[in-house]
């Protein structure tokens, strides 16, 4: 089931439902089965329909980015003035020799690494933590993380690394390990992966603090009126809420 899941979390997007019903449709039209093959093409037009246009993957995506609020700067008191480690997830990188640190990450690593220091600069009593391994035995996504923070002007005193963990269930594993389940700690991820990080850090024993980045949707004017018309982005948007929920599925499977 894992395994499947696994998979899934990969290949299930909404063009690939949609090509998998254009097909279906076509091996029932041509076995004459013409009320079928109608319905199929029916409902992948429809999937297109809501998929495509803003409205379902904003709703959804909304749903899991408004369930932690962002970190507010001053209101956590007992985070604000005692010793938190500030546990940065991991978010992909190009490992480019010609490139300074701070463009080999990508763009979501870098809004991670933002909302870090910003975390960070806050709370006086606090380490940054970076996670990511390299699938190819390189140097991690973590020490390219590092790098760039220390060009961002951040003490390599205060920043540790988590060099082992491919995904979100292993840094929490990790951090497990590493870390006093006592400690505080504010995990800085994507909003819309907020919910299954904050739920994979609590099943470590954790009590963590959200602080929320790189928002999908946005409640700014829509400057161009285009948000209705159908897109590639908003196809991308409801992929990534698929993902959510398969992880999220998995997370609940392997409790």
């Amino acid at each position: 089931m894992l395994s499947l899941l696994n998979n899934l979390k990969g290949q299930l997007t909404v063009l690939n439902g949609i090509m998998m019903l254009i097909i279906l449709a076509f091996i029932f039209y041509r076995y004459q089965k013409r009320k079928a093959a109608i319905f199929f093409v029916s409902v992948s037009a429809l999937i297109f329909l809501l998929c495509s246009t803003a409205y379902l993957p904003n709703y959804l995506a909304d749903k899991l980015e408004r369930k932690y609020p962002t970190y507010n700067i001053g209101s956590l008191n007992s985070i604000d003035t005692g010793k938190a480690l500030i546990i940065v997830l991991g978010s992909g990188y190009t490992l480019d020799k010609r490139l300074p640190a701070t463009a080999q990450i990508g763009l979501g690593a870098l809004g991670r690494l933002a909302e870090g220091i910003r975390v960070h600069r806050s709370v006086k009593k606090s380490t940054l933590i970076f996670c990511g391994h390299s699938s190819l035995g390189l140097e991690t996504q973590a020490q390219v993380t590092k790098k760039a923070a220390i060009l961002l002007g951040v003490d390599a005193n205060k920043i540790e690394t988590l060099d082992n963990p491919s995904n979100t269930q292993e840094e929490a594993h990790e951090a497990g390990i590493r870390y006093n389940r006592t400690a505080k700690i504010i995990i800085v991820t994507d909003a819309i992966h907020m919910p299954r990080a904050i739920r994979l850090f609590r099943r470590q024993g954790f009590n963590p603090v959200a602080a929320p980045t790189n928002y999908k949707v946005n409640e700014g004017p829509d400057e161009y009126g285009m948000n209705w018309w159908p897109s590639l982005g908003n196809i991308g948007l409801m992929n990534y809420v698929i993902h959510e929920w398969l992880g999220n599925l998995k997370a609940t499977i392997t409790a």
